[in-house]
Formats: structure tokens, sequence, C-alpha cells
């Protein structure tokens, strides 16, 4: 009886299966595409659809599968849809329900596209999209595998002149291990883009997502804009992008083309390639192990940006072993920013009149330290450089600005006033201990010859957008100085066109004469600098010099004038002038004088020929010029005019200063 009662019940419980599975296996699951398309609408604030048919397969791990997914964008949005799947399958596993966590073994996602814009005001359309809680939910959700065929995203940043669209896919036969490879094209920061790479396995991406600290791998290689990048590392916090690891490349025409990209204040530079170590923190990202080329240079060090302060905070400690102070020039202006390529000033011109970019000494604050040990130039014999770069609130200062020139060491101190309209330049320079025949290798001084030490020094202050535009409006004093050596007393000679003693030079031998100084003295007001001492003294000569040096046309003019300190029986005399321009100087014998004198030298022939040599002898008797005193005080202000003082006789005229001789060679 009992076992009759039990086969009954078990018939009853195996009916009631039955006809459960039967009603499943026939139930139309589309009746649940409205109330699931209204519940999801209401949780999220944006229209949902399920257009396609909603299925289950029934097995051990129910499969349920929805065709064409849409979720709508944001009200703002001109796109109507912000989400789309052409199919979403979930495989589940029923027996965890019971335990409020739902584990998808599988979840596999057909042609997803995926629309994210942030609008100009700011606003993004994914932010509000999941209703916020302070209660936290009692269901977990795990997933095994994910699998993504053919996804497509689109990222619109109207404010920042982005609109990117990526491809993504699985790759690789264990869905587990897959990783996602991508392809984006595009515009980035309004610059082209171009980038291919892959990423971890869909599964490691949400471990990422859901954990901080988990790492997420990721590989890319591509172009943006005209520079070439590439990375391999990690990421951390993938939520924010908290934290980055990776070796990266960069290369490209110039660093300057990196600002629109990194937002990073940059010089123009020829091409460059550089690798090292991509940290990011927070805020802050640090390059280490920096390792590459700038145009000649190589260069190495450690690069760091702090975008967690207002502004930005740039610090830096690099080095290089062969600086080619070329390279440099892009801090001068001097260079395209976007080629790098060197700027062709108009004309004649020698200075750069490219305005600097105030803009970018307002964007960050910077304390930059380089070293250069090798130092290529096109003409300076330079040893090493060393500088300190300090930006604040616009305003940059090179302190110390070191090179070692000619054996010697020049120093100084440069601040720049980006704030002020033009902007205001200071400059200070001390010179020292410089060998002239190191300085200047191409100066001819003769085979014996030797060349003294030479130190100066420079107070500048300018106001202008460029080079060209400080230079012209220089005010302060330069000078230089040079003490000791030997030249050829041939040369000496000359310069005084003494033909007798240069006759008998050439008849029984050069010697060498020693230099007892050589100093040169300017005073600068609106970008003319006035000779004020023009000097070289020798045992046997004394030359002076007058004139002016025009940086705001870039024009010279020049006069030297040489007094022996012996007896000559025939000399001319004649000045020599030093004139044209910056770009192109010319050095000339003036032969008004010297005209003149044998002019009457050949008059007195024809008169009374023993009285002939009288207009070409030249008495001599200059004085040693005293070098202590110039050496240690070079005269670089201009002396006021002199004036007759009460009761002077009439007729007398005070001697003009140097820049108030009148003549050709000063006529500006």
């Amino acid at each position: 009886m009992m076992q009759r009662r039990g086969g009954i019940a078990l018939g009853i419980v195996l009916a009631l299966v039955a006809v459960v599975a039967v009603a499943i296996a026939l139930f139309d699951w589309n009746l649940l595409r409205g109330p699931i398309a209204e519940r999801v609408t209401r949780a999220t604030g944006r229209s949902f659809a399920i257009r396609g048919d909603l299925t289950v397969d029934w097995s051990r791990h129910p499969t349920i599968t929805a065709r064409d997914v849409v979720l709508g964008n944001a009200r703002w949005s001109t796109e109507p849809t912000m989400a789309s799947v052409r199919a979403i399958s979930v495989r589940i596993d029923p027996w965890p329900l019971f335990s409020r966590r739902v584990a998808l073994p599988v979840l596999t996602v057909d042609a997803p596209q995926v629309h994210l814009e942030r609008n100009p005001r700011g606003q993004d359309n994914w932010h509000d999209l999941l209703p916020k809680s302070d209660t936290p939910s009692r269901w977990r959700f795990d997933v095994d595998t994910i699998r993504i065929n053919e996804g497509r995203l689109r990222w619109l940043d109207r404010p920042a002149g982005s609109d990117v669209s990526v491809t993504v896919r699985s790759q690789g036969k264990d869905v587990r291990d897959s990783t996602l490879q991508f392809s984006a094209t595009g515009q980035y920061q309004r610059q082209a883009l171009q980038l291919a790479g892959r990423v971890g396995s869909p599964q490691r991406l949400q471990q990422a997502l859901a954990d901080r600290n988990r790492n997420y791998p990721l590989q890319f290689a591509g172009t943006v804009g005209t520079t070439r990048v590439a990375a391999n590392g990690q990421v951390r916090g993938l939520q924010r992008l908290e934290g980055l690891d990776a070796q990266f490349e960069l290369s490209g025409p110039s660093l300057a083309a990196l600002y629109p990209i990194l937002g990073v204040p940059l010089p123009a530079t020829p091409r460059y390639a550089v690798s090292g170590r991509l940290r990011h923190d927070a805020a802050v990202w640090d390059l280490s192990k920096i390792a590459g080329r700038i145009g000649n240079s190589d260069i190495a060090g450690d690069f760091r940006v702090d975008r967690g302060r207002t502004p930005q905070f740039i610090s830096a400690n690099l080095h290089s072993q062969r600086l080619d102070l070329a390279d440099l020039s892009g801090f001068l202006g001097a260079r395209d920013n976007q080629s790098g390529k060197p700027k062709t000033v108009p004309g004649p011109r020698v200075l750069p009149q490219a305005r600097f970019s105030v803009e970018k000494l307002n964007v960050a604050n910077a304390d930059v330290k380089l070293r250069g040990r090798r130092i290529q130039t096109a003409d300076l014999p330079l040893d090493d450089f060393n500088a300190h770069l300090l930006l604040q609130d616009g305003v940059l200062t090179l302190d110390p600005l070191e090179f070692g020139v000619a054996g010697g060491k020049l120093a100084g101190k440069v601040r720049l006033n980006s704030r002020a309209a033009p902007i205001e330049t200071r400059i200070a320079l001390q010179a020292s201990h410089m060998s002239l025949r190191r300085l200047v290798p191409k100066l001819d001084l003769g085979e014996k010859a030797s060349a003294g030490l030479v130190g100066g020094r420079a107070q500048l202050a300018m106001r202008g957008d460029s080079v060209a535009q400080m230079a012209a409006s220089a005010d302060g004093e330069l000078a230089l100085l040079m003490q000791g050596g030997r030249t050829s007393k041939l040369l000496m000679r000359l310069a005084n066109l003494d033909l007798a003693y240069s006759a008998a030079i050439l008849l029984f031998g050069d010697e060498q004469i020693d230099i007892r100084c050589a100093v040169a003295g300017f005073g600068a007001k609106d970008g003319r600098l006035t000779a004020n001492t023009l000097l070289l003294d020798t045992e046997k000569q004394v030359v002076n010099g007058q004139g002016w040096i025009n940086l705001k046309d870039e024009t010279l003019a020049l006069q030297l004038r040489a007094k022996p300190k012996d007896i000559s029986l025939v000399a001319l005399r004649g000045p020599i002038l030093i004139d044209g321009t910056l770009g192109k100087p010319q050095v000339r014998p003036s032969l008004a004088q010297p005209a003149g004198r044998a002019a009457v030298a050949a008059a007195l022939a024809t008169v009374a020929p023993p009285l002939a040599l009288l207009p070409l002898i030249d008495l001599g008797g200059a004085k040693d010029a005293p070098c202590a005193q110039l050496l240690a005080k070079p005269q670089t202000k201009t002396a006021p005019a002199v004036t007759p003082k009460p009761g002077a006789r009439p007729g007398t005229t005070p001697t003009p200063q140097p820049h108030e001789r009148q003549g050709t060679w000063n006529r500006r």
C-alpha cells in the first residue's frame, strides 16, 4: 500500500515537473520585454528596449539571450542612442542565487556599440546613468568569462576637440585568457590619432574595475598628430586611471608638438626620440630613466609633472654627454613648434624675430636643472654647461647660467617677466680667463703670436616679445677686457699704414711685440651701443677706437686709429673703418687722410724735393695707456658733453665725446 502511494506521489511530482517544463518551454519570453524595459528605464532615467527576441535555452546552466538591445542617450545629446548590442547572452548558474550571488559562467556580447560624450558645458552622458545608493547592495555579481565580438566605442569630447572611434574584439582560443585587441582612429585634442594595441582579458577588466588595487595590462603603439608613441605596462585603479606603470617611447619632429596633447609646455626642438619609464599616481606623472636624442644632443634624466597643483608644477633633472646648443634655440623662439625646423630670419637680419609664446610661461611653474659635458656650437669653444631654470607665475629665471668658454668661464643670471607687456628681461653676465686664440680661432695673429686672457661683463635691461625686439631696446653696459699676449709687429705697423717700418720688417724679418691690454667698453641706450672705451695698447703702438653698434637695424660703424710710440719716416696714418651690418661687417682703410698726406708730399716734391717726406713723418710720442685702471674699471657709460668754462678764450672748442664726433662713419 505504501509503495503504491509513494509511486502515485512520485508520478504526480513528475507530472507537475513535466507540466512546468512544457509550460516553460512553450512560454513566450518576449512577453517580459516590456516589463524589463520599463524597470531599466525607471532605474536609469534613459529609454531602454529589447527590440529583438528574448529567449531562454534550458540546461544545467540556462542561457538567456536578448537581441537588438538599445539604451537611449542623455536628453542634451544629438545622438539618440548611447549603447546598443546585436545580441547579449548570459549563462547563469542558478544555485548561487539562493545565497544572493549572481554567478555568470559566460557573458557574450555581440557587436556592442557605445557612445560616450561630453558637451561644451562639461556634462557627460554616463555620470548619472546608474542610481546612487548609500546602502550597499546585498547582491554580488561574478563573471567568469566575457567575450566581445566586433565591439565599437566612440569617444566625443567637444570642449577638448576629441572624437575617437575604437574597435574592440576578443583574441585567443581560450576565452578565459584571451586579450582584447583594439584600434583607435579620429581626433584627439584636435590632433589626428591612430593607435592599435591590446589590453587584458575581459575577466581582468572586470576585476580591475571592481578592485582599484588590481593592475590591468596595456600595450599600444601609433601616432597622435606628428608624434609617434608606444607604451607597454599596467594600469591601476582603472575607473579613474589612478595609476600607470609602463615603458614608453616617444618620437617626433618637435617636443613643442606635445603641448596640445599633454598640456605640458615644452620648447620647440629638432627631431627627437626618447624612451623611459612612465608612472602615474593620482595627479603626478613621473618619467624616469629617460634616454634618447634631441637633434644632435643626447639626453638623460628624470622629468615629473604634478597636475594636482595650480598651475601644474614641472620638475626635471636632465643631463647630456654631448649637447648641441643649436638644439636649444627653441627657447629663443628660433624654431617652429610643429616642424622643429629653424625659423629663417627675413632679409639680412641675424637676430631671431619670432615672438615668444607667453601662454606656455603661464600654464605651469617649473624647477628644471640641465647639465651638459661636451658642448657643440657653430663658433664658440664651450667646455660644459650648467643651468637652473625656475618658472614662477610667469616669471622665468635662469640662475645660475654657466658655460665653460675657451678655457675660462661665462656665468650669469637671466630674468624674464612674461606678465609685463611687452616682456621685461634683465641679463647679468660675467666672463673670465677666456683664451682669445680659442675664443676666435679664425683670428690671424701670426704663427708666433699668442693671445692673452679675455674677460668681461654685461648688465642689460630690455623689453620686447622677441630676441630682436629685446636687443633693440637694450639699456645698460658691456665691457670686454684682455691682458697679456703677443702680436705681430708687422700687423701693428700696417694698422698705422707705416710704410717705412713695414718695408724694413719685410726685409729683415718680423718680430713679436707685447700686448699690454685691450679694453672695449660700450654704453647701451635704447638698442644703441656706443663705444666709450675702445683701446689696444702694445709696446710699440696704441690703437684707439670710436663708434657705435645699432641693434635696431643691426648696423655698425667703428673707427680704429693707431698712434706709434716711436718715430716713423713714412707713415700715412689712415684709420681703419669697420661698418656694414652685423651679418656682413666690412673692414677697410679710410683713404681720405692718407690720400691728403700723399698729395701734400707730392706737391712739396715738385717745389722742394728735400721737403717731400715731411708730411709723411710721424714723430710718434703715444703714451702708455693706464691699463691697470682700465682693466679694473673700464669706461662704459657715455660721459656728458663738455661745455666751455666761463672766461675761456674765444675760439677754443671742447673735445667732443666719441658719440658726438662727426664723419661718415658716425652719421647715425
